[in-house]
Order: C-alpha cells, then structure tokens, then sequence
C-alpha cells in the first residue's frame, strides 16, 4: 500500500497531473460527441442538398387521353421534401452544376411523354430520365441523390403505368363490345349453316337420284352396247346376201335376154329352159337369203320401247344434272364441288348429242327394215315373184305346145329384167351403206357406254362428297353455336369488369414492402456510435498513454505486484471514468437510446479497461515503440473490426483478423446492448472475451513489473 500511496500522493501534489486525470477522461467524450453530432443526422438534412431540375417535356396523346409526365413529375418534386429542388432551364443548370451550387442535375427530355405513348405500339421506346452528379465532389451526395432519384423513378413508373393499365382496360371494353358483335356474327353464321346443310341435304337427295339414273342409263347403253354386235353380224350377212342376189338377178336376166334370142328355134327350147331353171333356182336362194338377213337383223335392233327408255333416261339425267348445278350455286358449297358438278355437267352435254344420234340411227334403220315399203317386205315379194317364176318355169315345159304365150312370157320377162337389175343394184348399194355407217354406229355406242360408266361413278363420288360435305357442316354448326355461346359469354364477363381508379392503383403498384425491423435504429447516429463510442474510448486511452509518465515511480517498489497495483490504479480510474462520462453524455445530452442501460455500461467501462491495459502493457514494456504500436492497431481494429460496414464485406485480410481484435467485441457488446440485435450469446462472449483480455495485458504487466523489479533490486545489491 505504500507505493499505491506515494503515487497517488505525487499525482495529488502536481497540479498539471492532477488537470491531466480531469481532462483525459473528457477525450472520449470530445471525440466520439464531435464527430457524432456531426453526422448525428444527415438523412434528415438531405431537404438541404441543392438539385436542378430541368423539364424539356412536350405533351403527348395515348389512347384519346393527353399524357404530360414532366408536367406531373414536376408538380409531385414540389410537394416533395426530400431534397432541395430547383426548377431551373438548361443553361442555369449547368451553370450551377459546374460551379458547385447544385449536386444533381436532373432533365426530362422532351420526347419523355412520347416515349410513354408508344407502349402499344410494335416498337415501343422506353423513357429517358437522366441525371448528372460528381462523385469526386462529395461521394456521400452521389448516394443521396441515387436513392432519390430511385424513388422519382418509381413514382413515375407506379404513374406510368396506371395510365398504361387505363389504356389498357379501356381497348379491354372494346374488345367486349366486339365480343359481342363477334358473337352475334356467329350466330348469324350457325344460322346461315343450318341453311346450308338444308340445302346440301336437297343436293344429296338429287344427287341419290341422278346416281340411279345415271345406273339405269349405264345398263340401257350396256344393252345397247351387246345388241350392236349382233346388228353388224345381220347387216354382213345383208350385204353378202344381197351381192348373191345381184349375181343372181344378172344371171338371171342374161338367160332371159338368151331365152328370148333363142326361143324361135324350138331346137334350142330345151338348152333355153335348162339355163332358165338353174338362173331361177339361184335367184330363189339368193332372195331367201336376204329376207332371212333383214329378218335376222330386225330381231337384233333394240325395241321402240328400250330406244324410247334411253331417251327418256338421257331426258332425266340432263335435267338431274341441272337441278344440281343450280342447288350448288345457290348453297354456298365449296369451290371443289361446284367444279366437279360443272365438269359432270359438261360431260353430259358432250354425251348426249352423240347418244341421240346413235339412238336415232336405230330408228332410222327399224324404219328401212319395217313397214310395207321395207326392205323386209320388198324380199317377201322377191322371194314370191321368184318362187312364182320358177312355178312358171316349170309349166313351161308343159306347155310347149304353147309356144306363142312362151314367147310373150319370155319377152315380159326381159322387159321386167332391167327393173329388177335396177332393183337388185339399189338394194346391194343400200346394204353397202349401211354396212359402212355400222363402225361409226359401233364407235358412238361405245363412247356412250363410256360416258355412262363415267357419269354413273362421278355421280356417286358426289354422292360421296356430299355425304361427307354434310358430316362437316353438322361439325361446323356444333362449332359455331359453341362459338357463339363462348362469345355471348366473354362479352357479359368483359361488361361486368368495372375499374376504377383503386383498380388502377392496384395494378400500377401490386405491391406493398411491409418491412419489420426486429430492432430500432433512429437514426445515422445510432448506427454509428458503435464505432465512434469504442474509437473514443481507445483514443482516450492512447492520450493518456501519450501523457501521462507511466514508466517510472514515485518511490522505489518494495515488490513487483505493489507497482503493478499502482500503475493498474492509474490506469482504472480514468478509464472508468472516461467510460462514465461517455455513457452519461452520449445517453442523456445526444439522445442516445440504448435497450439495456446496464449491458451498455458494463460494456463500455470493459472496453475502456481493454484499451487502457492494452496500451499501458505497450508503453510500459516498450516506452515510445509501444505507443506507436498502439496508434498502428488503431487503424487495424478500424479497418477490420465492422463499424462501418459489415465485417464480410471487407477483404480477406481485415475479415481474417477481425475475430482478434477486442475493438471488434466492443461494438458487438454496444450493438447487443443498444439495439439486442446481436444475439444475447454475443454478448456474453464480448463480455468474456474483454475480461480474458483485461487479465491478459495486467498479467503481462505484472509479470514484466516483477521481472524489472527483481533486477534492480539485484543491480542495486551488487552495486
């Protein structure tokens, strides 16, 4: 006690020591109050940041509505207490800026409301709000003002588009009229549907009946078709039986014309009627052979009813095919079928002459064979008056004796030969044509079955088309009533859609930011005086340190823990006190608000003991080198311990050493104990990690105190 005695008492006795243990514990408290008052603040003095404000903006139009987006920024900046705006022009802006009165220039461009009204356009432009700051000027500024010029930048968004959303809903309400229109045109289409399938309905009808006409027509020219063959057999076996008959007949009357030569020499009567017989007899099987030709060939002509039949099938299929052509135009079919109608049409037309012409070749021919001056009856007679003169021949041997009549037969019979020569020469001539105009018959029957094949299958691939025609209008009537009612339906849900201008609002800004803090920080102060509390109890620290005479004593020590215990007394007491003070004037005379009082005070008067310790184990040990050192840590436990900034985002070096420096647990333990926001755990461990740290420099001190002592008290006995 007696050297904690005698220090104290030569600090007691010199009035510059005694001023030096008032004012250092005051250093903390100059320092940290100074540079917290300072920036006590200054988001709340941001209405004192001077900015220009230049509006350029020309009106603009979008959708029928005028859009003025400077005029409204404008209006909104003037109601805005944020910063210090100047409305200014172009000139005065730069001006101010260059010369340091303004510390943002803001300019609204003139296509600013422009480029809000393209948004419905296909290349829509956005806006352009620029803005100009120096941050070599005053970086501190620089962000101010970008957080401002974010929230101008969202309050023109959140504008923006609740005239976009305006716009917008209102080509909305449009597009439910149109709906609406849009339904009642398809309605008006399922209507016009239902007639088409009406009438494709009456087009399948007709076109089922024109398909069985068109059978029918085909088997009647297939008929036809197989009678022609036969008929050109009959008409071969004519011409032949006719030649045969024309020789006959000149033979016949070349033994005429020698009987009659010859019929005075009754010598000669025998040779005369000989040559007459067998003229006769050849004559008579010639003219039996063509009547039973004419006759064969009448049998394989088709009847008057069939011819008639084919007719009236052409009659039909002509009118079946003209009521389809005008079902189809009429129905609104499409295209494809209305061309394959008209083909068929064409088809029939090209058909039908060529039928009517074969069919009257028939006629014309029935009527040649037929009827009293037919070929048919003309060779009945021939075949009688021949058979009658071969009765006559016959006679004529019988009656020689009656040689005057003879001689009149014999020149009738010349006189009639020239006739029958003529006859017998128009009948071969007669045959002749006809047996040529029989290919021509052939090839036109043909070409008639052909068109009937073909008519019969076009018309069932109508019959076909049409069907399917129907299955896709049923289809399409379903389709368009069910787009009608959909259409009805939009319509009334795009009419029952009222917006007003909460609508407008919400969907501008859909969101609200709800941010829960689960500590209170008032102000930039508070979140710095962490830092500022802990640097100015350091400072103090080292001011003590720098002053105040530490390495030597007031009496010789009699043990090396009684001068430990004085210097740890020197060292206690203006380091709590420091920490008092601070505490009293940060809390009571700044404001300070601190969640727990106690925690607070412990932590700062631990921290001041740290720094104190700290710096006396330096000075101590190592006189001048060690304050130095401490003025070196200074700025390492700034750097790393995370006052500022959060500790992870500084390098990798100050963020490897911040868990070993005490500067670091001091504003841990100020935070905990300010804000509780670091973790009751946290601040435990700085409590801990101080007191161990407080221990440590002591036990150092006292270790080097009792090391120095025990030497000098040797020195001074082998001295």
């Amino acid at each position: 006690m007696r050297m904690f005695k005698a220090e104290w008492k030569k600090v007691f006795s010199h009035k510059m020591l005694i001023l030096m243990m008032i004012v250092i514990p005051l250093v903390p408290i100059i320092y940290s109050g100074i540079i917290l008052s300072a920036y006590w603040d200054p988001f709340g003095n941001t209405s004192n940041l001077p900015v220009a404000v230049v509006d350029q903006d020309e009106p603009s139009e979008l959708e029928g509505e005028t859009l003025n987006i400077g005029d409204e920024l404008i209006t909104n900046l003037k109601e805005n207490d944020d910063l210090d705006w100047h409305f200014v022009s172009q000139n005065e802006a730069q001006a101010g800026f260059e010369s340091g009165d303004f510390y943002m220039v803001i300019t609204i461009p003139k296509d600013f409301s422009k480029r809000a009204s393209t948004v419905l356009e296909d290349n829509p432009e956005k806006m352009n709000l620029t803005y100009e700051v120096d941050p070599g000027r005053n970086f501190f500024s620089v962000t101010i003002s970008e957080q401002a010029m974010n929230r101008i930048n969202q309050d023109i968004s959140d504008s923006v588009t609740k005239e976009y959303t305006r716009a917008i809903f209102s080509q909305i309400n449009d597009i439910g009229e149109g709906f609406a229109d849009a339904a009642i045109g398809a309605d008006e289409v399922n209507n016009g549907v239902e007639d088409v399938s009406s009438g494709n309905k009456k087009i399948t009808e007709n076109l089922n009946r024109l398909a069985s006409n068109t059978l029918t027509f085909e088997n009647g020219t297939d008929n036809i078709q197989s009678g022609v063959g036969g008929l050109v057999e009959g008409v071969n076996s004519l011409h032949s039986g006719a030649s045969d008959l024309n020789n006959g007949i000149v033979q016949y009357t070349n033994s005429v014309s020698q009987l009659q030569e010859k019929v005075a020499p009754l010598s000669e009567l025998s040779i005369g009627e000989e040559g007459l017989s067998d003229g006769l007899n050849n004559l008579s099987n010639g003219s039996h052979d063509l009547n039973g030709g004419l006759v064969e060939m009448k049998k394989q002509l088709p009847s008057q009813d069939e011819i008639d039949q084919l007719i009236q099938g052409l009659s039909d299929t002509q009118q079946a095919v003209n009521l389809l052509q005008d079902v189809v135009s009429q129905s609104g079919v499409p295209p494809e079928l209305v061309e394959q109608v008209d083909a068929l049409n064409d088809a029939v037309n090209q058909v039908q002459p060529k039928a009517i012409g074969a069919i009257g070749s028939y006629t014309e021919i029935n009527q040649a064979l037929a009827g009293e001056s037919g070929l048919i009856q003309g060779s009945s007679k021939l075949v009688g008056g021949i058979d009658n003169v071969i009765s006559g021949t016959e006679t004529a041997t019988e009656i020689t004796d009656q040689l005057p009549q003879l001689v009149d037969a014999i020149n009738q019979l010349d006189a009639n030969s020239d006739d029958l020569r003529e006859g017998s020469t128009s009948l071969v001539e007669g045959t002749e044509i006809m047996s040529n105009q029989l290919p021509e018959l052939e090839s036109g029957v043909s070409q008639l079955a052909d068109g009937a094949s073909d008519l019969n299958e076009g018309a069932g691939k109508l019959v076909e088309g049409s069907s399917e025609l129907g299955d896709g209008i049923a289809t399409l009537q379903g389709g368009t009533e069910e787009l009608a009612d959909k259409l009805f339906a939009g319509a009334e849900t795009l009419d029952n859609i009222n917006t007003t201008d909460a609508n407008y609002d919400m969907l501008a800004s859909p969101i609200i930011l709800t941010e829960k803090e689960t500590s209170e920080v008032p102000n930039y102060g508070h979140a710095l005086a962490p830092m500022f509390i802990s640097l100015g109890l350091y400072i103090g620290a080292l001011a003590f340190n720098l002053i105040f005479p530490l390495s030597g004593s007031a009496v010789k020590p009699t043990t090396g823990l009684s001068w430990w215990f004085s210097k740890f007394s020197f060292g206690f007491v203006p380091a709590v006190g420091a920490a008092l003070i601070l505490d009293v004037v940060v809390v009571y005379g700044m404001g300070l608000e601190v969640a727990n009082m106690g925690q607070f005070i412990l932590i700062s008067i631990l921290g001041s003991l740290t720094y104190m310790f700290f710096m006396m184990l330096l000075v101590i040990t190592m006189g001048n080198p060690g304050r130095f050192i401490a003025m070196i840590l200074l700025v390492l436990q700034l750097a790393s311990s995370g006052g500022m900034f959060p500790a992870v985002l500084q390098n990798a070096f100050f963020n490897a050493i911040n868990p070993y420096m005490p500067m670091s647990y001091v504003i841990y333990g100020l935070r905990e104990a300010m804000t509780s926001s670091v973790g009751n755990d946290v601040f435990i461990l700085s409590v801990v990690f101080l007191i161990g740290c407080i221990f440590l420099f002591n036990l150092l001190i006292w270790l080097y105190l009792n090391i120095r002592n025990k030497r000098e008290i040797k020195l001074a006995l082998e001295s």
